[in-house]
């Protein structure tokens, strides 16, 4: 399989064992360390960042590596719709990012439903290693892990001898105080509630007959598709060819940009995701497409 993962396209799940998985792997340092220390293993990294994708792609290129993979996706979304159930067999979270403000937390990484959807992918013994320079952070997290009731957890703190990198030697050698939380899975966590988004296997073009185009009207509109999905309609584009609708959806918060193509065929028109526009296949894409089929025509003119 190639280094870069399109999830949206890709066979899923992936179909690996004894996973090592990175969150955030920034310049790829400790990545690419990690493969060459385990040449037979799989080595997965989830980052957000197209900037860090990319320098990632090439450092592993440059040195030959085989089996380091990466995917842009938020980490939740990654494991979610990539991995099978006890497929990993450790987790490494170095320094994410501990959103200082209170209001904030809810982006953490190591909130319940993200640690529970870890915990359901690691298998028995696995265990997710999470370094940190903020204690708060630290606090918060074990308090979160501890209502899973799924880990067995330990914090201790760094030294300086320990294999590090440069920057960790640095931060100590300034004084900060480096923390690495270990938590190992003794059994699976109770079942819960958990943001879901449903795959099809494939999307199937609107036929609309007999009306005229009314897609003005959907330019900056929002809709509800229902619980925490969320539609909404930004510039409305025409060419020769027929009219692009700028989209945004957001499904539990996966959140996906596309444009739905709306194109004259004989007297009727067809509505469907633009062949431009790469989307995960989900039901809520189908029925955006609905939407657009529903609410941007009007009856004829007579």
């Amino acid at each position: 399989m190639l280094c870069y993962i399109n999830y949206k396209s890709v066979e899923k799940p992936l179909p690996w064992d004894n996973i090592l998985v990175e969150i955030g792997f920034g310049r790829g340092d400790f990545t690419v360390r990690l493969a060459k220390e385990n040449p037979k293993k799989e080595i997965l990294g989830f980052e957000l960042s197209a900037v860090s994708v990319e320098k990632l792609l090439r450092r592993v290129k440059k040195e030959g590596l085989k089996n380091v993979h990466c995917a842009r996706i938020d980490a939740y979304w990654g494991f979610y719709l990539l991995l099978r159930d006890g497929s990993v067999e450790r987790i490494y979270m170095n320094y994410p990012d501990p959103w200082f403000k209170k209001r904030h937390h809810k982006r953490r990484l190591t909130k319940e439903e993200n640690l529970y959807i870890f915990a359901k992918k690691l298998k028995e013994g696995g265990e997710i290693r999470i370094r940190t320079d903020h204690r708060p952070f630290v606090e918060f997290t074990l308090e979160e892990a501890k209502r899973l009731g799924t880990f067995d957890i330990s914090v201790r703190k760094l030294h300086v001898e320990e294999p590090l990198t440069k920057y960790e030697r640095k931060w100590l050698s300034e004084g900060k105080e480096l923390n690495e939380i270990v938590m190992r899975k003794i059994g699976n966590p109770p079942p819960r509630d958990i943001p879901t988004i449903k795959e099809v296997k494939e999307l199937f073009p609107i036929k609309v007959e007999g009306k005229e185009v009314d897609l003005s009207s959907l330019e900056g509109s929002e809709h509800r598709l229902g619980e925490r999905v969320y539609l909404k309609f930004f510039k409305l584009y025409e060419g020769e060819d027929g009219y692009l609708l700028e989209t945004l959806l957001s499904e539990e918060g996966f959140v996906q940009k596309f444009f739905i193509l709306v194109k004259r065929k004989g007297q009727d028109y067809v509505v469907d995701v633009s062949p431009f526009s790469e989307v995960l296949r989900t039901e809520n894409v189908q029925r955006s497409v609905q939407t657009v089929a529903e609410k941007g025509f009007r009856p004829l003119s007579r």
